[in-house]
């Protein structure tokens, strides 16, 4: 108790959408359904009775379930030490292409590869692809009418073409 005529509440600042949101992705967790189905029992209204009784509902169906039969135990054990190995072998390459990274520029200066061509390091396949054509059409050589400008602009081809093929080799196949 800090005082309040009611007794601490941790829940109590959030909105019923919030509420009913966290049931959805815990469906399973009864401690966590208690926990909801507590605070929503403080409310008032009638959406705060109709989660009330969802909450119930969802309890009542986690109380109905089987406990996982030990085989499902020891396969869900496996899918998770698979998938740990996983991580850590992402994350050992990971740890390879960041300490593979390669300066572009002549004078031997590095830089974020992504920076130079206006991307995010994570920026999905499909825009890299596309920021990459955006590039050609606007640096191509060809496509430069003006005669003065055309060695700027083949300069501006030529690197951007070596960051974005280093970027295709740091995402790997």
């Amino acid at each position: 108790m800090n005082g309040d005529r009611h007794p601490e509440r941790p829940l109590r600042e959030w909105p019923l959408e919030q509420l009913a949101e966290q049931a959805t992705l815990h469906p399973l967790q009864t401690a966590v359904l208690t926990t909801l189905l507590e605070e929503a029992s403080h409310r008032r209204g009638r959406r705060a009775k109709a989660l009330e009784e969802r909450l119930r509902g969802m309890l009542a169906a986690c109380a109905a379930m089987p406990p996982p039969a030990e085989g499902e135990i020891r396969r869900l054990r496996g899918t998770l030490a698979a998938a740990a190995q996983e991580i850590t072998a992402l994350r050992a390459r990971i740890a390879a292409l960041d300490a593979a990274r390669t300066p572009l520029d002549p004078s031997g200066e590095a830089g974020d590869l992504h920076r130079r061509v206006h991307l995010a390091p994570d920026a999905p396949a499909w825009l890299v692809a596309e920021v990459r054509r955006a590039f050609r059409r606007r640096y191509h050589p060809d496509a430069v009418a003006d005669r003065q400008r055309r060695p700027r602009a083949e300069e501006i081809f030529k690197r951007a073409e070596a960051c974005f093929d280093a970027i295709e080799r740091l995402r790997g196949p």
